[in-house]
Order: structure tokens, then sequence, then C-alpha cells
């Protein structure tokens, strides 16, 4: 099988998953319903807590979804690794007080899936999108992606690539913030 068409096909095992997911696909509602609180409950979750308590894929976001396709990519012997990619006006925006009295940036990002082509360069695609299209950036640390969303195109920064294993442990809002803002190692 080629790589486009294994890829297709884990996206289309993956949204069938979330197409079998119960509940609201209201991340705030679904919190509410279940129990659930604190901004690192949906980054905890595993690719399996997804799978197997049939998280929406809204209540998943976009870490769930990278964190379920990369499961089913690795299982499937797929070559791959996770970008993590915070929004440019996050970064560059004013910092927000904090229960603590100190300050923050509050950071939103977004994260998807690469592959290597016969070349050995990157290709990614965001792996919400039921139909597989590859991003047309270059690929590496410090580069611009431009993401079309529903309120139009926001300009994102790769910050991290991480292999899959490293992916799995961003469990917290924390880890994946420390990846937006000091990139790859996350640390200061």
């Amino acid at each position: 099988m080629r790589q486009d068409e294994l890829i297709q096909s884990l996206l289309d095992k993956m949204h069938a998953i979330f197409d079998r997911a119960a509940g609201p696909n209201n991340r705030a509602e679904y919190m509410r319903q279940h129990n659930v609180s604190g901004i690192d409950w949906h980054f905890s979750l595993s690719a399996d807590d997804i799978i197997k308590q049939k998280i929406p894929r809204a209540v998943a976001g976009c870490t769930g979804k990278a964190k379920v396709f990369s499961k089913l990519a690795t299982e499937a012997g797929l070559k791959h690794v996770v970008l993590t990619t915070a929004r440019i006006a996050d970064l560059n925006g004013a910092e927000q007080d904090r229960k603590d009295g100190r300050k923050e940036r509050i950071i939103s990002g977004h994260q998807i899936i690469a592959v290597y082509d016969e070349n050995g360069k990157l290709r990614a695609f965001g792996p919400g999108r039921k139909e597989l299209g590859y991003i047309k950036s270059d690929i590496q640390v410090g580069n611009i992606i431009n993401f079309q969303f529903s309120v139009g195109v926001l300009p994102h920064l790769i910050t991290a690539i991480l292999t899959p294993q490293a992916f799995a442990k961003v469990n917290t809002y924390k880890k994946l913030r420390d990846l937006y803002v000091y990139g790859s190692n996350g640390k200061k």
C-alpha cells in the first residue's frame, strides 16, 4: 500500500472512531455532564482514553486527534512525527493575570502530523480533516504554517517536531505551552 493510501485509511479509521463517540460535541458541556474540570483534563487524555471513553472529536481537540492518529499510525507501522504549532498572535500578545497574581501569556496552538516523503522531506497534514491534504509549507521548527479555520487564516509557528512517544507524554497544558514557548525541548 502506498503511503498516501495508508494515511487515508488511517484517517478513515480515526474518523470512524470519532463518529461513534458519545455525548455533546462541545468540551464545556461534555465536562459538565461528566463532572470533570480543569484545563488539564482533555490534555491528560491518552489516545486509549479517547477511544475507550468514546470522547467526541471537538472535546478531544486537535491534541486528542493527533494522539489518536499517532497511535493508529504507530500500530500500522507508519513513520511519522507530531508537530506542535503556536498561534503567532498569541506569542506576540499581552500577558494575562494568573490566579496566583503572576502574569502569563495564554497561548493556543494546533497539533498536526508529518510524514517523510520518498526524498526524506517532511510533509504535514491535519488529521482533523477527513481527506488527506498536505500543507504547502516547508516543515521545520521556526517556519510558519497558515491554517484555514472557520474564522479565517491564522498563522502558526512550528515550535516542535516530536516523536509519537514524546507527544504521548504531553498530558498537561503546561507541557504543551512550554513546547509552544520554548520549542522542542519544552524548557527555558
